[in-house]
């Protein structure tokens, strides 16, 4: 139950975000540090679909990189493309890339950080 209201809260978060930057052509995110990252859309929705699968596959991937996740490793400013349901699309170093909502710093954790 916490983990659905967390995500709908991160969900309208990110949605009010994304509505605040209408203006921008190019909307940034910031990811946390260790941020969960595939490059396999398909993979990333079947994750993305199940937490538990979701924190066993992180896991994994924090052990040591598969075919199609890896850890993101320090945190990173990224274009963001699309926002999913449980998921973003974005661009880094002109690859697209998919990351789970739970790794997005909140907008004004981002804008604190970037006043510094």
């Amino acid at each position: 139950m916490i983990s659905l209201t967390f995500k709908v809260f991160s969900l309208l978060c990110l949605a009010t975000f994304a509505a605040s930057s209408v203006a921008d052509t190019e909307q940034m995110v910031q990811l946390d540090h260790a941020a969960h990252v595939c490059n396999n859309e398909e993979e990333t929705i079947r994750l993305a679909a199940n937490d538990h699968l979701r924190e066993m596959a992180k896991a994994l991937v924090e052990f040591k990189a598969t075919k199609y996740c890896f850890i993101m490793q320090p945190s990173q400013t990224v274009k963001l493309l699309e926002i999913k349901s449980n998921y973003i699309k974005f661009t880094h170093n002109s690859q697209v890339l998919f990351t789970f909502i739970e790794h997005i710093v909140e907008k004004e954790q981002f804008l604190s950080q970037q006043r510094l």
